[in-house]
């Protein structure tokens, strides 16, 4: 196992990293729901503003994970850093979370 800097999985990490994941899969759903309802809606600005804050939340919420936990999606792994996270953190057989 290597040694990241992150967070290691016990009773209150695993819960609290659980929890966060529950949220973001949640806050994800409604994206996905309303990235549909405007594609045939696309002039409704009530849910244009809610997909404006929705977006936002789950940024929080993943920029949040990837801080305490390591990234989530390749898309926002810091290459500036020295090292290749995707590949250094825990796996999810060692306590992590991908």
């Amino acid at each position: 196992m290597m040694n990241t800097g992150y967070k290691t999985c016990n009773a209150d990490t695993c819960a609290e990293r659980r929890r966060l994941l529950q949220e973001i899969g949640k806050v994800d759903f409604v994206l996905k729901e309303l990235n549909l309802y405007l594609d045939t809606h696309p002039y409704d600005q009530q849910a244009m503003e809610a997909f404006k804050h929705y977006n936002m939340a789950k940024n929080k919420m993943v920029t949040e994970y990837t801080q305490k936990y390591g990234p989530l999606v390749l898309s926002i792994i810091d290459t500036d850093c020295g090292e290749w996270k995707w590949a250094t953190q825990d796996w999810p057989w060692e306590g992590g979370y991908h």
